[in-house]
């Protein structure tokens, strides 16, 4: 077998998430961390010594490095845009954090770059790497739950993020736009593409929803609830995925609540006339993410494309928009929102 070729990785944003993302390419074969770049020059300092990447004081000082051939945007929502069109402006290749812009029209302005460029974007979607996710995705496949009907997605978090992500003009919205995005790209991978969208908040989105609920109607026929809040307890952290199939259901108890230590049963439980713990792989948050990167760098290793695409991140931020747009209007479709 021949070995795989070692890409030189810069990652841009060092704070929560950022980490992970260092963590993932550390653990990828095929990817070395060459350099790193932060507003906290104490961050910087730490990280690079950690991992023995190169410091850079800014980003256009990382983009100019040549031993950078890729890199992760780690970055609150609103500076995707400029810094991944200058990460492709410099011919790098990115990774960006979910949501890939905050707009439709945003996410086009990468993807027209990157095309023109000859670069690749991905987007970092990394509850699709999920142990569970997975194997539910392989038992709706294979029609161990016969035809797909229904699918709940539910989010409950016991108090506001704070920080940047308490400001709407940062996150691109509220909780939808935040945590919510990996709602819907679970949804559309579980369950195929969605035609219909609606929803009710609770606030506009000037100001940031708290709380919604969306429904979805697939081109398959099935329907999907999306319903989030910010509401629950203190300390909540509630997030699960109920699936029903014409011959059987499915539960799982969700990704980011294990992260949370909140845990509310069964990492995945077949319903197939009576319930039962179907044992799964599960890793955790840190394990979604490093499988996330290490299949992006693979895919970039060999010329394929990325296993979420920008095209896919621009969908993904289109469906949330269109569920905005139904709430604004009162529209019962919203189907055609951008």
């Amino acid at each position: 077998m021949a070995e795989r070729r070692v890409i030189g990785v810069g990652v841009i944003g060092l704070g929560e998430i950022g980490q992970f993302h260092l963590r993932g390419y550390e653990r990828s074969p095929g990817a070395r961390v060459a350099a790193v770049t932060d507003l906290s020059g104490e961050l910087l300092a730490r990280t690079a010594a950690a991992t023995g990447a190169t410091a850079h004081s800014s980003i256009g000082a990382l983009l100019a490095d040549p031993a950078v051939e890729v890199v992760s945007v780690c970055l609150p929502h609103h500076l995707h845009l400029p810094v991944a069109l200058q990460a492709i402006a410099a011919g790098k290749h990115l990774l960006v954090e979910k949501p890939l812009a905050l707009t439709v029209a945003e996410c086009d302005e990468i993807v027209a770059a990157a095309e023109a460029a000859g670069v690749t974007v991905g987007v970092q979607h990394n509850q699709l790497f999920h142990g569970p996710h997975v194997r539910a995705q392989e038992l709706i496949d294979s029609g161990a739950i016969g035809r797909p009907v229904h699918i709940r997605l539910r989010l409950g978090i016991g108090g506001k993020l704070d920080g940047w992500r308490a400001d709407p003009k940062v996150v691109g919205g509220g909780l939808l736009f935040d945590a919510g995005v990996h709602r819907f790209y679970m949804a559309r991978k579980l369950f195929g593409e969605v035609a219909e969208v609606r929803a009710l908040v609770d606030r506009g989105l000037d100001v940031g929803e708290d709380q919604a609920v969306v429904t979805l109607r697939f081109e398959n026929g099935a329907l999907g609830v999306i319903d989030a809040n910010y509401h629950c307890p203190p300390g909540a952290f509630d997030d699960a995925i109920e699936i029903v199939g014409s011959d059987g259901m499915l539960y799982l108890s969700g990704c980011e609540a294990e992260f949370e230590g909140f845990r509310t049963g069964p990492a995945l439980r077949v319903y197939d006339g009576s319930w039962r713990d179907e044992r799964v792989p599960q890793g955790d948050w840190a394990d979604s993410v490093a499988a996330s990167i290490d299949a992006f760098v693979v895919a970039l290793a060999a010329g394929e494309p990325p296993p979420v695409t920008a095209a896919e991140g621009r969908r993904i931020v289109e469906l949330i928009h269109q569920a905005y747009t139904s709430a604004a209007a009162g529209d019962p479709g919203g189907a055609g929102a951008t």
